[in-house]
Order: C-alpha cells, then structure tokens, then sequence
C-alpha cells in the first residue's frame, strides 16, 4: 500500500473533527464502537490488505483517538477561569510570538502564571517600544475572556485563540520590557523586524505594503481597499507567502549555487533545507508557508538519501506533522485553502496542460494556464463558502501575477540583505516599483464590471454536492455500479434537501438582531424583500459593517437590499454605510432629514425617501410604517413599526423618553415583540411607553461590558416587571425571529 501518509492523515482529521462536535461520552462510545465496526467489516473484505499492513492500521487508529482527545480537551476542558474575567492584574512573563505590528498598535502571546497556572494570554497595547520573541516582559491591565461566535456565520475568535493556546486578552497602555530574549527566534524576530523597517524607508507607503506581504507576508499595514482589490481579482495569495515564494525561494538558492557557484553535493541540500527553515520562521510561519516548507524540506531530504519524494504523499506528510503540533489547523482558512490548491494541482494539472499544449500554446504559457486553472478547481466551494464572492479573472490576471511575484521574491530578498549592509542598489529598487505597479494595475482589474461574482444561497450541502462530482468525474472508470448509484442518490438527496430549506426560508418572515458589539444593525427578510435597520458601529480600527454585517446578510442569500433605513445620525448606527452601497445595490433608502443633510454627498444618485411625516411601505402582505423622529429629542431617530399578520415588531432606534411620549400621543404603537430603544439605556422605555406598547418579547442590541453600563437595571426590573421575555446580543448572539402564518419562533445563536 503506497502513499501511506494519506492513511494516517485521513484518519488524524476524522478523529480531530469527532474532538470538536462530539461533547457526551454517550456519543463518543457510539463513535467508537461504529469505527472498530467499520473496521471490522473491512477487514473481513479486503483481509489481504490488513494483513500486508496491519502495523498502519493500527497506527492509524492510535492517531484518530490522540487527536479526537487532543481536540476534545481544547475544545471542552482547556476554558479560562471566569473568576478572572475584567480582573485588572499586573503579571510578568516571556513573549512567545513574533510580535504583530502596524501603526498604531502591537500585539503578542505572552507565556505565565495566573493562580498557579501557567496560561498564555494574547497583549494588545500602543507602546512604541521594540519588543521581540522570548524577551521577559510586565504589562498591566483588566483579563478578558475572548467572545466565541455569535452567529452561525461569524469569525469564533475564542476558537482561534484557542489555536494558538491562548484563552484570554488582556490591554495593556504601557509595556515594560525587564531582560531582553538571547535565543535563534529573538535574533530571526529582530531581522524580520529589520527588513520590514528597511523597506518602509526604502519605498512609498502603498509599495511598501505590499512589498512587506510580497516578501515577508506581513499584510497588517496593507489597506482594506487594496486588499479586497487583490482578493477580488483573484491575487490574495500573494500577499501571503506561501508555496510558490518557497519554491522561487529554493530554485533561487539551487540557481545561485549549483549554475553560478559551480557547487554541488550534498550539502547544497542541507543548505536549501537551512533556508527553508529560516524563511518560514522569518515570515511567520502562517499554515501556507509551513506546508510549504516541509514539503519542500521532503523533497530535498529525498534528494540527500537518493530517493524521489511523491508530492501527494508529502503533501499528506506535511499535513500529518502540522497537525501534530496543532490540530486546530485543520480548521484554518489558510491551511484548508493551501492543500486544497496544491491538491487540485496534482490531480488537474497534467490533463489542462497538455489540452493547451495540443493547441500550439507555448509550454510556458500552457504551464502557466494550468498552474492558474487546476489550483481554483477544489478551492472553489471554499472561497464561495468563506468570502461570499467568486473572482472571474483569477486564472487570467494570475497568468501575467504569479511570473511578476516570482521574481519580487529573490530581487526583493537581495535587495533587502544589500541594504542591511547599507548599500542601496537602485536597478534592484526601481525594477521591484515596476514589479508592484504591475501587480496593484492587475488588482485594479477587478472595478471591471463582472470581474467577480458574489456568491449567495451557498451552504454546506452544496460543498458535498460539489466535491462528490469532482470524484465521481476522477474515479468513475474506476467505480462499481453500487457506488455510482449511491454518489447519484447522495448528491441528489443533497440538493433536494437545500431546496427544500431555500423554499421554507423564502416564504417565511425572518428577522435577524445582529449581534454588532455596542450597536445596531437588523435585516428583515420575506419571500425576497430584504430591508436592513441601520448598518451597525464604526470605529477608527474597526467597521462592523464590513466584518459583520454584510458577511453575515451574503450568506443569508441576499443579493441586493429593497430597502436601507438610516434611522439617525450616531455612528454607532449608521457606521460605514456609503461603503455599503458601493458593495450593495439598494433599490431604496429610508432616512431622516438630519441624517440626509449630513451626508448628501454619500447619498447622491440614491433614491431617499425622507420621514418627515409617517410613511408605509408594502411588500405583498408585508407592511413597514416609518415614523418620524421628533426634534425636541437630541436622539430622536425613524421608528419602523413592521406588520405582518397577527405579528407586529417595533424598531425605536435611540429615541429617549421625549420621542415616546410623543409616539403615545400620535400613533398605535402595539407591537408583539419590542426592539428596546438605545441599547437599554435609562433614558428610553418608560413606563408609559411599555403600557403603550403591551410587547411580550423584548430584544436588546447592547456590545458586552460596554461602557456606557447599558443596559440599565432600571430597564431590565421594568421588563421583568411586565413578564416580557428579554432577549440581549451580548449574552445571546445574533437572535433570529422566525414568523410563519400564526407562529412565532425566536432562535438566540447562544442559549443560556
């Protein structure tokens, strides 16, 4: 049986993906008694095969049960202490990271002990001072537990802090750094740092950040616009080091030694391996370029013993070692990502390749095209899945990009040691300009119209549609009639299933409270009507809008808004929205006379309907009345009463108690279930208000420990009071509100 690390690896990600689902030991006997039958039942078949490799077997089921209990410790026993959480303590410990640097802040895992307990914590802070791995440094500040998922499309940061193994954040102003580290990982952290701030000097800003992600993968100083520029068009990659600058990196080495230098023999090898080690050390071993590295480590290992590597066989080597050291890479994006690519090359790439070549295309250029093809053919689903979006010249923009990028890699390199010695060499500087401007001129590509598609009603069972056509279309010389038959049912009974699920969600009324930290954003959806309440918090690092919220209305299936409603001017409601309707088509704005004032400029060209007196909108048996917000209330904002059936939802905004005495007066105002005003300050839903409103539920979008203590326990004794439910983002999540003919189901993501 050859290609045995494929074994090994299957088996390592069944078990790490059974540590993460499976939390009752009931389930986990089953599991395990369903897998010793399973084997069983092969053996009793194919008992030539286990026989022959019985040992691999055997081992393969010792790294199923290592890793599913590795990750079921993770996952369900390695949780901080909540005692500690919003502690302020003073602690002193080493620096067990490269530190994360841009502009205004820094950020590093910090190894040491809380309670006896040796811990590693992630440090956020805006000291200017050098820090480096392995220095021994003081910081002060309150413990925070990081917040997990809080929609079922949200990024779960705990999860990915528990991947690096850490389970609390902590913020600290000032950092003091007692001795200083004296191991190979300080000095590698030191030179990474000296080459990121010779760049910086040597190159204008926009250069300089995508140089350092060129040849260093450091995108932390890359802006957003340009980001998504080089997502969009299908040239992210680059910014990421991964296996393509190991590759130029090591023919780079293999050229200047054995073509230039003349020199041969082992040791060339050993070298290669050398800097191999130290690049992905120096670039912050990220999943792609650590994969990278073994693999290529593999290849020049087999060269030292006089054995050729199999690039399948070290592509599962690589992934076996990487999940030893960390199973929760298995559910890294760039680790998905990286194999799946270098997967879809192995098995796609020979069959394009000689289809072009067949055309009379240079081999170059076929090679290039098959490179640029096979590489999207198995991430495609993922990228649909995880960005909502597809790029349509991917594989034409990469053909010009991926030459480009090879060669920044060694001139960028050289051009960096030259300067450490302080010598600047301007043909290397200006041939690097010309290298990027091409490079950011191809991302540009993508403001072309139809450069990319987005991607909506894309979920898991189209993923497993996908992939089981893939190997139906592989194997199917290979399979018998019974397997065939059972791909054909499954991958119909897959879809049928999503259609099914599409049309029950398509005629029902849905509204989503998104759970957007200190803020406020909702979308309501009805049998394709989409509105969106208000787009959420901007802050000077952080836009809600873009991490959360429209990420989040994507993948709920919606392509376009039928209506946006503004409902006043803070930010924290209305945060980033003009980005919103550059990425959206919005048929229609709903907005105050004060937000339109405000912000005519972003609104030009824009159909706005400006609340000035009560407004109705109707969607078949869908009705939305917008109340005007009331100017003696410096919060005053557009109410949206939404009727539907006997179901009835009020939206208030931030209006404070001079707006609802008014509201009382003028409107009716009953509503089944109430969006409390102003994240529960004490400043809104009175008394009067509620006696008015009569709700029996009451949703509350409020951030966790916010500073402004919303919401109020004046508040919070009122609803009680009244026996109306309460539902609150920061103790919830996002809160899903399901109506369907005379039934109303409420759907916290987090229960408690």
């Amino acid at each position: 049986m050859t290609r045995k690390a494929l074994f090994v690896a299957g088996f390592m990600m069944i078990g790490i993906v059974l540590g993460r689902n499976i939390k009752e030991i009931k389930a986990l006997v089953f599991c395990l008694f369903l897998i010793i039958g399973v084997l069983c039942v092969a053996c009793y078949f194919f008992p030539q095969y286990f026989k022959k490799e019985k040992f691999l077997f055997i081992l393969c089921f010792l790294f199923l049960m290592l890793q599913f209990f590795r990750t079921y410790y993770i996952f369900n026993l390695l949780e901080p202490q909540k005692s500690l959480e919003g502690k302020h303590v003073s602690i002193v410990g080493s620096v067990c990271s490269f530190p994360e640097t841009s502009e205004k802040k820094a950020s590093f895992y910090l190894k040491t002990n809380l309670n006896a307990k040796a811990v590693t914590l992630r440090v956020t802070t805006e000291s200017k001072k050098n820090i480096f791995y392995g220095d021994t440094v003081k910081v002060s500040g309150k413990l925070k537990i990081p917040k997990g998922k809080t929609n079922r499309f949200g990024f779960d940061y705990k999860e990915y802090l528990k991947g690096k193994g850490a389970v609390y954040t902590l913020y600290s102003k000032e950092v003091e750094v007692i001795s200083h580290g004296k191991n190979v990982l300080t000095l590698l952290n030191r030179f990474s740092t000296m080459l990121n701030n010779l760049i910086d000097k040597s190159f204008k800003n926009d250069i300089s950040s995508l140089l350092k992600g060129l040849i260093l993968g450091n995108k932390s100083t890359i802006p957003d616009d340009m980001y998504k520029d080089f997502q969009r068009s299908g040239l992210a990659h680059l910014l990421a080091v991964s296996g393509g600058n190991v590759g130029v990196l090591c023919a780079f080495v293999e050229i200047l030694f054995r073509k230039i230098l003349k020199v041969y023999g082992k040791g060339v090898n050993f070298l290669i391996i050398g800097v191999i080690i130290v690049f992905a050390i120096v670039t912050g071993m990220s999943a792609s370029v650590v994969r990278a590295s073994i693999m290529a480590a593999v290849f020049y290992a087999g060269r030292i013993i006089y054995r050729n590597s199999d690039t399948l066989n070290s592509l599962a080597v690589s992934s076996v070692l990487m999940l030893i050291v960390n199973p929760l890479f298995l559910f890294d994006i760039g680790f998905q990502l990286s194999f799946l690519s270098v997967l879809s090359i192995i098995l796609f790439y020979r069959g394009i390749y000689e289809y072009f070549a067949k055309l009379k295309i240079p081999r170059s250029v076929s090679s290039l095209i098959a490179v640029s093809i096979s590489a999207q053919i198995l991430i495609l689903p993922f990228m649909a899945y995880y960005f909502s979006e597809v790029s349509v010249i991917s594989f034409l923009t990469n053909i010009v990009a991926v030459p480009v990028a090879s060669a920044v890699v060694p001139a960028g390199l050289l051009y960096c040691l030259f300067l450490v010695i302080n010598i600047d060499i301007l043909p290397f500087k200006w041939f690097l300009e010309v290298c990027v401007n091409v490079l950011m001129y191809l991302s540009r590509l993508s403001h072309v119209r139809f450069s990319h598609v987005k991607v909506i009603l894309w979920d898991e069972k189209l993923i497993f549609c996908y992939y089981l056509v893939v190997a139906y279309l592989i194997f199917k010389s290979f399979m018998s009639k019974q397997l065939k038959y059972v791909i054909y049912l499954s991958v119909g009974g897959l879809l049928v299933a999503f259609i099914l699920q599409t049309l029950i969600n398509y005629n029902r009324l849905t509204i989503n409270v998104i759970d957007v930290g200190q803020g406020d954003s909702s979308l309501v959806t009805y049998k394709g009507f989409s509105m969106l309440i208000d787009t959420g918090p901007e802050y000077e690092d952080f836009s809600s809008l873009k991490r959360i919220v429209l990420p989040y209305i994507l993948k709920r299936g919606v392509a376009k808004l039928d209506v946006l409603v503004l409902t006043h001017k803070h930010s924290d409601h209305i945060g980033d929205f003009d980005y919103l309707l550059d990425e959206m088509k919005v048929d229609t704005i709903v907005t105050s006379i004060e937000v339109y004032l405000e912000n005519a400029q972003k609104l030009k060209g824009q159909k706005v309907v400006l609340v000035d007196s009560l407004k109705v909108y109707r969607y078949k048996d869908l009705k939305v009345y917008f109340i005007p917000p009331v100017e003696e209330d410096e919060n005053s904002s557009v109410v949206a009463k939404l009727i539907f059936g006997n179901f009835s939802m009020l939206f208030t905004g931030d209006a404070s108690y001079e707006s609802e005495k008014e509201y009382v007066k003028k409107y009716n105002l009953h509503a089944v279930v109430l969006k409390v005003g102003h994240h529960g300050s004490s400043t809104a839903t009175s008394e009067e208000f509620l006696e008015n409103v009569k709700p029996k539920v009451a949703v509350i979008s409020v951030g966790k420990d916010n500073i402004f203590g919303h919401p109020s326990n004046e508040v919070l004794q009122r609803l009680k009071d009244k026996n109306i439910k309460v539902y609150r983002t920061d103790l919830n999540g996002t809160i899903d509100i399901v109506v369907e003919k005379n039934r109303m189901m409420i759907n916290p993501y987090i229960v408690r």
